[in-house]
């Protein structure tokens, strides 16, 4: 199978990818930890990631959306360039 990107014809594809580590912390630290389950577990990341996902792909409509995970996306290289 092949799997082509970019121009084909005049069609052109929209390929989305996400950060989902950055975007994960962000949505722990920006939705409140009341967002609970039923049974009283904190679903707060959760919630707000899965939110965040929905509302950029209703934004921007992509064809292909591919969602990225680093468990180090925090590395000490990268904390030693933040000015």
């Amino acid at each position: 199978m092949s799997v082509s990107w970019g121009i084909i014809g005049s069609v052109t594809r929209r390929l989305m990818l996400l950060d989902t580590a950055s975007l994960y912390f962000r949505a722990y630290f920006g939705v409140p930890d009341s967002v609970r389950a039923p049974d009283g577990t904190p679903v707060n990341a959760v919630r707000g990631l899965l939110d965040f996902i929905g509302r950029l792909v209703h934004d921007h409509r992509p064809d292909e959306l591919v969602a990225c995970w680093d468990n180090d996306w925090r590395p000490q290289w990268r904390v030693d360039l933040i000015p």
